[in-house]
C-alpha cells in the first residue's frame, strides 16, 4: 500500500514490515533528537545483510525499519559536504568502548537495524557518526566506507603483516575488498572464488595491487599464514583451516551458513598445530576513517564493485539477486 501524506515537507522512505514485506510510503522528515542531525541521503549501498533481514530478518533487527547501513549524504548546515555514517551508536563508557572496541558495546545500536536507515530520501543520524568524505570521492563509492571499514578491522584483529602470505576465500565485493586492505599491509594475497566472472572484473584492481588468483581445486596449494572467509561456505572455512601453517590464523570474517564440518578435525588441527582462531564483527569509527582514507586513494581501482545504481522503488526486486551473491554492489542514489 502507498500512503500519501500531506506534509510538503516529506520524502520518500522504503519501510520493511516483515519477511518479504517492503512499502514504498511518503513520510514526514525525520526530527532529529538530542545529539542527532538531519541528513540528506546521497548513496546508500544494498548489503547482503540488508538482503538477509528482508528475507529471515536478524537478531539485532527491530520491526518496521527503514533499512541500509552503508549510507553517504550531506547536512542542510553544510550542504557542500558529504559525510559517511558509521553505522554504530556505542554507549562509551563499558570496559569495551574504554579500549576502542566500540563494536562490541552491549549498549550498541545499528543504524538500518535498531534505527532508521539510509532507504528513504532522509535520516537523522548522531553527529558522533559522521566521518567526512574526503574532496572528490563520489558518493557512490563513499558509499563503500562502511564494507571496507569492515575489511580494515578484519586485518587489524588478524594482525596481518607486510610479508606474509594471506589467502582469501571469496572474491565478491567484500572479499576484493579485504583483498585491499591486505595488499595495503604488504601482505603476499591469493584469492579463490569458483565464480570466473567476477573474477574477471575484479582483474584491475588486482593486477595493481599484486593480488593473485588461486585455482579453486587447489591444485596449486601451499601454506599460508593467514586465512579469510568473505564466504559463509563452510567448506570454504574447512579448507582454509587445511592451509594454514602451523601456527597459522584463521579470520573468522563471515558468518557459516551451517555445519563446519567434522568438529572434532577442527578440534585436532587446533590443538596439534597451535592454530589461532579470530573473529571480526563490524568496524569502528576509527575504520571507518581509514576506510575513506583508502578509497580516497584507491577508489578509481574499486569503481568495478558498484553493479549500478538504482531507484528506492527498485530495491525489493533486487533482494532476490542481492540474496544470492550475484555481482557486486547495487547503490540507491
Amino acid at each position: 500500500m502507498l500512503l500519501k501524506l500531506k506534509n510538503p515537507a516529506g520524502m520518500k522512505a522504503l519501510v520493511l514490515n516483515g519477511v518479504k514485506s517492503f512499502s514504498l510510503l511518503d513520510r514526514p522528515l525525520p526530527v532529529p533528537g538530542e545529539g542527532e542531525v538531519l541528513m540528506r541521503v546521497a548513496a546508500a549501498a544494498i548489503c547482503r545483510t540488508d538482503a538477509k533481514m528482508w528475507a529471515s530478518g536478524h537478531r539485532d533487527l527491530v520491526l518496521p525499519r527503514i533499512l541500509g547501513h552503508e549510507v553517504v549524504g550531506s547536512l542542510r548546515e553544510d550542504p557542500g559536504r558529504l559525510y559517511a555514517v558509521w553505522p554504530g551508536t556505542a554507549c562509551g563508557n563499558c570496559s569495551a568502548c574504554r579500549q576502542g572496541r566500540q563494536n562490541l558495546c552491549r549498549e550498541m545500536r545499528i543504524t538500518g537495524f535498531h534505527r532508521d536507515g539510509g532507504f528513504a530520501g532522509f535520516m537523522a543520524v548522531p553527529r558522533t557518526s559522521l566521518v567526512a568524505v574526503p574532496d572528490g570521492l563520489p558518493a557512490s563509492t563513499a558509499a563503500l566506507a562502511e564494507p571496507l571499514a569492515c575489511a580494515v578491522h578484519a586485518v587489524r584483529q588478524a594482525a596481518i603483516a607486510s610479508g606474509e602470505r594471506v589467502l582469501i576465500y571469496g572474491g565478491g565485493t567484500l572479499g576484493h575488498l579485504l583483498g585491499l586492505a591486505c595488499a595495503e599491509r604488504g601482505a603476499r594475497v591469493g584469492m579463490i572464488d569458483p565464480d570466473k566472472e567476477k573474477l574477471h572484473r575484479g582483474r584491475g584492481l588486482r593486477l595493481r595491487r599484486g593480488i593473485s588468483v588461486e585455482d579453486h581445486s587447489g591444485a596449486d596449494a601451499g601454506q599460508v599464514d593467514v586465512a579469510l572467509n568473505a564466504t559463509s561456505s563452510p567448506d570454504a572455512f574447512m579448507a582454509g583451516v587445511g592451509r594454514l601453517k602451523p601456527g597459522g590464523r584463521f579470520c573468522l570474517f563471515s558468518g557459516l551458513g551451517g555445519a563446519a564440518g567434522d568438529m572434532h578435525r577442527l578440534i585436532d588441527e587446533l590443538h596439534y598445530r597451535e592454530l589461532l582462531f579470530v573473529g571480526s564483527y563490524g568496524c569502528t569509527a576509527e575504520d571507518m576513517r581509514e576506510a575513506l582514507r583508502l578509497l580516497s586513494k584507491s577508489g578509481d581501482d574499486l569503481r568495478f564493485l558498484i553493479e549500478r545504481t538504482i531507484a528506492l522503488d527498485e530495491v525489493p526486486s533486487a533482494m532476490e539477486r542481492v540474496l544470492a551473491g550475484k555481482g557486486f554492489r547495487l547503490v540507491v542514489a
